[in-house]
């Protein structure tokens, strides 16, 4: 594997652009980035995550992302955008939201996803939408729930579920998905539709103590997971089912770094993840083999000079020509040597 380019996406230091953009391809080589900003309070030293003032924008490549579209505001208070382009054309987006919140009700008694500084919000839940014009429109949300243990933060609200990952599309026709419950101890949960989104099913637990979790079905049909620990998300975990996701085995380590996307090509699979560790930070990939295991010791290193850990969160897709285009949102030290680096959206060309 090799980078072959690097290109701005999105960048205005009026705007923090923070975790989970998202990328698609159609067959003719349009490029459709999704991504989340709010105004910048980094001169404050607060950085935007949970902002529920926070908007999702789409923004187009038809030159293999060398220029894009200026920024479309299509939803407001949701966090990590994650697209999907399934073989019919459809998007699939899934994200999840904080509801800003009256003072007395963001001074609940400390449950899990009421939060009280330095944004005032309530977790309204993971929602799933979907598109057949290719991100003009989108239809109503569906969210998900039936986990026992996801309390309500109010009557009014979806269960709070968190997501950041994709809306797999397996061979099958059977969509998937990852969410996790926000307690003490996060746990992640895969959910089934079979209708195209219109309806969601509790599948089982994938793993506690895990979240952030990407899914891949491989060519055998297999089911992996790559996931974050909660407890130390030092390492990069995989799991693996071969019931459909009804089972899965132990997470075991994989590699440093967290959260990954995960690409199936076919020289094997590709895994880029964030790499938040003193003095590199930055974005790195490798190759896996054919079943999710490390197959090489050789890394891959997209950027390695972030001002601070506040990056990454990749997601990635092949392009008509074979190569694959990685987003994630980055800082860099050219622009600050601290917290204040602008915040910003970019992506990168690799051949394999």
């Amino acid at each position: 594997m090799r980078v072959v380019g690097h290109h701005t996406v999105y960048k205005d230091a009026r705007y923090y652009c923070g975790p989970g953009p998202s990328v698609v391809c159609d067959e003719k080589g349009e490029l459709i980035v999704a991504f989340r900003r709010v105004r910048s309070w980094l001169d404050l030293g607060h950085m935007g995550h949970w902002h529920p003032a926070t908007e999702l924008c789409l923004t187009r490549s038809v030159d293999g992302g060398q220029s894009w579209s200026a920024p479309q505001v299509f939803l407001g208070g949701y966090q990590c955008p994650c697209l999907t382009r399934l073989r019919d054309g459809t998007l699939i987006l899934s994200t999840h939201r904080m509801e800003l919140a009256p003072e007395e009700l963001g001074a609940l008694p400390a449950k899990p996803g009421a939060r009280q500084k330095p944004w005032p919000g309530l977790h309204a839940g993971t929602g799933i939408w979907r598109s057949v014009d290719g991100g003009i429109c989108w239809g109503d949300a569906v969210y998900l729930g039936g986990v026992a243990e996801s309390e309500k933060l109010h009557a009014s609200l979806p269960e709070p579920l968190a997501v950041r990952g994709n809306v797999l599309e397996c061979r099958s026709g059977r969509l998937l998905v990852s969410a996790y419950s926000i307690g003490q101890e996060n746990c992640s949960y895969l959910f089934a539709s079979d209708d195209g989104v219109r309806t969601w099913a509790l599948v089982g637990e994938i793993a506690v103590d895990f979240n952030e979790t990407y899914l891949c079905e491989t060519s055998s049909g297999q089911l992996l997971a790559f996931m974050r620990c909660w407890s130390d998300s030092e390492y990069l975990h995989g799991s693996a089912s071969d019931d459909g996701g009804q089972t899965w085995s132990a997470p075991a380590a994989l590699c440093r770094g967290y959260p990954a996307c995960a690409l199936e090509t076919p020289g094997g699979i590709f895994v880029a993840y964030g790499y938040r560790f003193a003095p590199e930070y930055g974005v790195r990939a490798r190759l896996l083999s054919a079943t999710g295991t490390i197959a090489t010791e050789e890394e891959l290193i997209l950027r390695d000079d972030g001002a601070v850990a506040d990056l990454g969160y990749p997601h990635a897709c092949l392009l008509p020509d074979r190569r694959i285009g990685v987003v994630y949102y980055t800082n860099s030290k050219s622009d600050a040597a601290d917290g204040s680096a602008p915040r910003y959206i970019e992506m990168a060309l690799i051949e394999v």
